[in-house]
């Protein structure tokens, strides 16, 4: 009897310490608040942290199998390094109600499930055979690093947070806020997606359509969700039909932006329109800073829950 209740204090004891991937560490390095223009400064500069408003950012995904790229010092609006999209860059040093925004970019460095591993579960799918178990998903690893980042600001004097994230980030800020509410005063998600273009999930890779049920399954054990969702028609991982089901949700404000078309948006490191179909890529531009700023989305969202 003894010996099994020392064995479940020291699992007890170690959960946090499971976030702590191969290769977490050295990509965390990059970790860091960011000012207006994206550039990295020291927390050390904090110092009324109890009146600090933090805002964590979480960027988008690579394939699974693959590494995030996370630069010390992305250029500006370069989302796939890493980079803080210009519209939640605008909200440094903003107030919020005697609150000081101040924005961390949170890499995570991790791979998800290898590509042989995603076949085995396919072909166990299209034999229609069932799936008891399988290793753990880049998202639900990011989930967790992100879960062991807030207890750590949290034990540090933060008391203000919310998380935003684009893509698979915002996802990942959704399903934490469901399930961890009293951790969170909210989340602000971006087109949010994790499974891949539609065109996958949907029909030529049906594991990544049972990982994404399976994820949705665990946001419905909750009726609210205390979040402002962005999504767009033309957005080719999700859009606001597949994403629907977050209707359903009390205290989600759901904004369907389709209004701002990608042809009117710049590429972030070439000055060239993006295509129709580029709906996902919009967040990375001006012209998505500029519309965020004009129907003042962020900024009412955020009065409203502070």
């Amino acid at each position: 009897m003894i010996r099994q209740i020392l064995i479940f204090l020291f699992l007890f004891i170690s959960l946090p310490s499971l976030a702590e991937y191969k290769g977490q560490k050295k990509l965390s390095k990059n970790n860091s608040f960011m000012n207006d223009k994206g550039e990295p400064y020291s927390i050390n500069k904090i110092t009324d942290k109890e009146n600090t408003l933090l805002l964590i950012w979480n960027h988008g995904s690579y394939p699974d199998h693959k590494v995030d790229k996370c630069k010390k010092k992305p250029k500006f609006g370069y989302e796939w390094e890493g980079a803080v999209i210009p519209a939640v860059l605008n909200l440094h040093n903003k107030k919020i109600n005697n609150l000081t925004i101040k924005i961390y970019r949170l890499c995570s460095g991790v791979r998800g499930m290898s590509s042989s591993d995603q076949g085995k579960i396919r072909k166990l799918i299209k034999k229609g055979q069932k799936i008891d178990s399988y290793s753990e998903l880049k998202q639900q690893k990011r989930q967790n690093i992100i879960l062991n980042k807030v207890d750590e600001f949290l034990n540090d004097g933060f008391e203000n947070i919310v998380l935003v994230g684009n893509s698979a980030g915002g996802w990942a800020s959704l399903n934490l806020m469901s399930r961890f509410p009293e951790k969170f005063r909210g989340v602000i998600a971006i087109n949010p997606a994790f499974a891949g273009p539609k065109i996958e999930w949907q029909k030529e890779l049906p594991e990544w359509g049972f990982f994404r049920e399976q994820q949705i399954n665990i946001f419905k054990q909750s009726d609210s969700l205390n979040a402002i969702l962005f999504a767009h028609t033309n957005d080719e991982f999700e859009d606001p039909d597949t994403l629907s089901f977050f209707k359903e949700f009390k205290d989600l404000d759901f904004i369907n932006y389709s209004e701002l078309k990608p042809t009117s948006c710049d590429w972030a490191d070439v000055e060239r329109k993006m295509l129709i179909d580029d709906g996902h890529s919009i967040p990375q531009s001006s012209c998505f800073a500029n519309f965020i700023k004009k129907n003042k989305y962020f900024i009412q969202y955020l009065e409203s829950i502070f």
